[in-house]
């Protein structure tokens, strides 16, 4: 929906890029058509969707190699993977201008999600970063916000983040502004 937010929202050149492997790159691949990258040396590790550039499984230090020919640059990183290597992870999340962290609020989660909030900030200051969840839950929301100064946002559940309503781009531009 980010992506999306920026690409055909506010026009914006933008790609998402994902250091590890992306299922989820894979099976829009799988759904739509897509076409190749235009005009960029890596484009065979990505492809083009709605306006949107994909690459999935790059090296390090790629993110740094592709700013110039975007506007927008989102990494993805997937921190409950990173466990034993979260300082790595977190390096390229934290050097970005604008950080969104994803958390969930279910039960089963939200306990994981604290103690990763708990190790991120060990490392890096958290103060007013942005937390969006789709399993949005008011008194875990707020004390979140309490215990780690941050803002917890609820993302509205989009079938199609390439088709957004109006509730999902307010929320994108509150997260974001």
């Amino acid at each position: 929906m980010l992506a999306n937010y920026f690409s055909n929202g506010l026009h914006l050149k933008t790609a998402i890029v994902s250091s590890c492997y992306d299922d989820a790159f894979d099976r829009i691949k799988e759904e739509v058509q897509t076409c190749k990258v235009k005009n960029y040396a890596g484009s065979r590790k990505g492809f083009s969707y709605k306006g949107i550039d994909f690459f999935s499984g790059v090296r390090e230090g790629f993110v740094h190699v592709i700013t110039e020919y975007y506007d927008v640059v989102i990494v993805e990183v997937n921190l409950a993977d990173m466990k034993d290597r979260l300082a790595d992870g977190l390096r390229d999340v934290m050097s970005c201008e604008c950080r969104v962290l994803v958390g969930s609020m279910v039960p089963w989660k939200y306990g994981e999600c604290i103690k990763r909030l708990g190790r991120i900030r060990r490392l890096y200051s958290i103060k007013n970063t942005p937390v969006v969840s789709m399993t949005w839950e008011e008194k875990r929301a707020k004390s979140m916000e309490r215990e780690f100064e941050l803002k917890a946002y609820k993302a509205p559940m989009q079938m199609d983040p390439f088709e957004m309503n109006g509730e999902a781009v307010m929320m994108l531009k509150r997260v974001v502004t």
